[in-house]
C-alpha cells in the first residue's frame, strides 16, 4: 500500500512539473491546437485622397480584406498625388511603410529603379483567388502586366488601367454630322473642321498639361515610326537620332491643329483642369487624355452626357497602326523593407480578385483583371483595350526607364515648341545638344 502511495505521488509531482514547463501531458491521438496567428498590420501608402471614390472603394476593399484575414490589419495613408514624393521622404526617416501605389510609370522610373520595390513573381506565380487551377499572372489583361519589368523580374502589379485615347461628347459629333469616329490623321482633321464649323471648340488642351500634351507627340512618333523608335532616341548618347526628319514632321502636324483654330488661343492660359472642365460644360469636344477622364469630370457632367472614346489616328505611310494604345496603369508595390511581404502580397492579391477590381468599376476605374465589365462611361476604353495590337507605355517607356531625362529633355524641349513658345526649326539641334550633354554627365 504505502508502495502504490510512493508511485502515485511520483507520478503527480511529474505531471506538475509538465505542466509547469509549459504543456500538460496528451493522451496518444489528442488534436492539437494551433497557435493564434500573430496579428499583422500593414501600412498602406496610396496617391489617392481620401474623399475620391477610388479611395472610398479601396477603403470597402480593406474592410473586406481585414474580415477575410483576421490576423491582419492595413492602415492607409491617402497622400494625394505627390504620394512617391512622400514615400521616399519617409523612408529617408526610417518610416515604416509596406505597401504603396501610383502612376506605374512614375513608380517604375522612380523606386523600381532604384531598387526599393520586393520582387512579385513567387506571388505573380501562385494560385489565383477566383480561378481553380489557374495561376495569379494569368489573370491581367494582355501586355499589362509587363509593361514594369527590370531584369526580368517584376516589382510592379497593376490594378487600374487608364487608356490614352481621345475621350468626347457624343452628342457633339452627332450635332457636327460625325457618325463615326475617325481612324485616319486625314479623317481626324477633317472632323475637327466640322465640329469647329458646328460651333464647338475640337480640342480641349491644358497649357500645363505635361503629360497630356505629350500624348500627341509620342504618339505621331508611334505612328510614324513603330513602338521602341522614340525609346531608342531617347537612349542614344550622342543625341544624333533627334536630327531624324519625322520630329520636325510630328511638330508640323502639332502646329497645325493651333494653325486651323482646333486648339483655340485661350488654351495657353488654361491650368489644370480648365481644359477639361470645357468638355463637362458642352464647350469643348473632345480631350487626348487617360480613361480617368470621366471619373474626374463626374461630378460635372449631367446625368445624360454620354461619353465616347476613340484611339489616336493612324498616319499615311505609318509603320505603327490605329490599334497601338498606350495604357496608363496604376501600380502597387511592396517596400523591401517591409516584414511582412506574405501578408503584403496576400493584400495585393486581394485588391485583383473578381470582387475588388469590380468595385473599383464603380469609380469609374478601368479594371486590369480580365473577364471583369468596364464602367459605362469607359466603354470604349474597354473595347479599344481589348483589341490593343501593341500596348504602349508612356514617352514609349522613356518615363519608367529614364524619368530624369524624360522630364529635363523630353519634356523640357518638347512643351515648349508644343506650345509655340520655341521654334520648330530650332528644335532638333536644341534636344540634340541637350541629350548629348545629358549623357555625357551621367
Amino acid at each position: 500500500m504505502k508502495k502504490f502511495y510512493m508511485i502515485v505521488c511520483v507520478v503527480m509531482a511529474a505531471s506538475m512539473l509538465l505542466s509547469a514547463c509549459g504543456g500538460a501531458a496528451k493522451a496518444p491521438g489528442a488534436a492539437t491546437q494551433a497557435p493564434a496567428a500573430q496579428k499583422v498590420n500593414l501600412v498602406y501608402w496610396s496617391m489617392w485622397n481620401k474623399t475620391e471614390p477610388s479611395a472610398i472603394a479601396l477603403t470597402d476593399i480593406i474592410t473586406k480584406f481585414e474580415a477575410a484575414n483576421p490576423n491582419i490589419t492595413v492602415s492607409p495613408v491617402w497622400n494625394g498625388r505627390e504620394n512617391q514624393t512622400k514615400v521616399r521622404t519617409a523612408l529617408g526617416s526610417n518610416t515604416v511603410i509596406d505597401v504603396v501605389d501610383q502612376d506605374a510609370s512614375q513608380i517604375a522610373g522612380g523606386m523600381m529603379q532604384q531598387g526599393l520595390l520586393l520582387p512579385l513573381d513567387d506571388m505573380l506565380n501562385s494560385p489565383d483567388l477566383d480561378t481553380p487551377g489557374a495561376a495569379f499572372k494569368d489573370q491581367f489583361n494582355p501586355g499589362t502586366l509587363d509593361l514594369y519589368v527590370k531584369d526580368g523580374v517584376h516589382y510592379l502589379m497593376p490594378y487600374d488601367d487608364s487608356p490614352v485615347m481621345f475621350w468626347y461628347n457624343k452628342d457633339i459629333f452627332t450635332k457636327a454630322g460625325i457618325s463615326a469616329p475617325p481612324a485616319t490623321w486625314d479623317d481626324f482633321t477633317a472632323d475637327l473642321q466640322k465640329i469647329k464649323d458646328a460651333g464647338y471648340v475640337p480640342l480641349a488642351v491644358e497649357s500645363d498639361g505635361g503629360d497630356y500634351n505629350i500624348f500627341y507627340f509620342q504618339y505621331l512618333v508611334e505612328r510614324f515610326k513603330g513602338k521602341g523608335f522614340l525609346l531608342s532616341t531617347i537612349q542614344d548618347k550622342t543625341g544624333q537620332l533627334w536630327n531624324d526628319p519625322v520630329y520636325p514632321q510630328v511638330m508640323t502636324m502639332i502646329k497645325s491643329l493651333w494653325d486651323k483654330g482646333f486648339i483655340p488661343p485661350e488654351s495657353l492660359g488654361y491650368q489644370w483642369p480648365a481644359a477639361q472642365q470645357t468638355l463637362a460644360t458642352g464647350k469643348s469636344a473632345m480631350e487626348l487624355c487617360g480613361g480617368w477622364l470621366p471619373n474626374e469630370l463626374s461630378n460635372m457632367t449631367a446625368p445624360d452626357f454620354k461619353w465616347g472614346g476613340f484611339n489616336f489616328p493612324a498616319v499615311s505611310g505609318g509603320v505603327g497602326k490605329v490599334t497601338d494604345l498606350q495604357q496608363w496603369m496604376l501600380a502597387m508595390g511592396i517596400l523591401k523593407s517591409t516584414t511582412h511581404p506574405k501578408e503584403a502580397q496576400a493584400f495585393l492579391k486581394f485588391v485583383m480578385s473578381n470582387a475588388s477590381e469590380t468595385r473599383l468599376t464603380q469609380a469609374i476605374q478601368g479594371p486590369v483583371r480580365k473577364g471583369v465589365t468596364w464602367p459605362t462611361p469607359m466603354a470604349d476604353g474597354a473595347v479599344a483595350s481589348t483589341n490593343a495590337t501593341t500596348v504602349l507605355d508612356h514617352a514609349d517607356g522613356g518615363t519608367a526607364l529614364y524619368a530624369e531625362y524624360t522630364k529635363n529633355v523630353l519634356f523640357a524641349d518638347v512643351l515648349p515648341v508644343f506650345l509655340g513658345q520655341a521654334t520648330i526649326a530650332a528644335f532638333p539641334a536644341k534636344i540634340s545638344a541637350d541629350a548629348k550633354a545629358y549623357w555625357a554627365s551621367h
